[in-house]
C-alpha cells in the first residue's frame, strides 16, 4: 500500500498541452489506466488520477473507499484544459465524506 506524502502542502494542478496531461503528483498507483492520468470524463485515467490524489493526502488504504466518488465530484467535471483543486478543498471533502460514511 502506498502511504500519504506527509510534507505535501500544495494544491493539485492539472494542465494539458501538445505533449499531454500534466499533474503535480506522480502516478504511484496504476489501477485502471496504464497510459496515465486524465480528466473531464468518467473513465480509467480520471479514476487513477482520483486514487493517486487521495493517496497523496490520506494514503492508498483510506483512499480506496473514496476515490470513485472523488472522481465524480472533482475529476470528471474538470474542463478539458485542466484546473486546480485546492489542498483545503480535498482535505475538507475527505473529512466530510469519511464522517458521513463511517458514522
Amino acid at each position: 500500500m502506498v502511504k500519504a506524502i506527509k510534507d505535501f502542502k500544495e494544491d493539485i494542478v492539472c494542465s494539458r498541452d501538445a505533449y499531454g496531461c500534466h499533474v503535480n503528483i506522480p502516478q504511484r498507483i496504476v489501477r485502471h489506466s496504464p497510459t496515465g492520468f486524465n480528466w473531464g470524463y468518467e473513465g480509467s485515467g480520471p479514476a487513477d488520477l482520483a486514487l493517486n490524489i487521495l493517496s497523496v493526502f490520506i494514503g492508498q488504504e483510506a483512499a480506496e473507499s473514496l476515490y470513485q466518488d472523488f472522481k465524480w465530484e472533482f475529476i470528471a467535471p474538470m474542463p478539458y484544459q485542466g484546473g486546480t483543486i485546492s489542498r483545503d478543498t480535498i482535505l475538507n471533502w475527505v473529512k466530510r465524506e469519511g464522517k458521513r460514511r463511517f458514522e
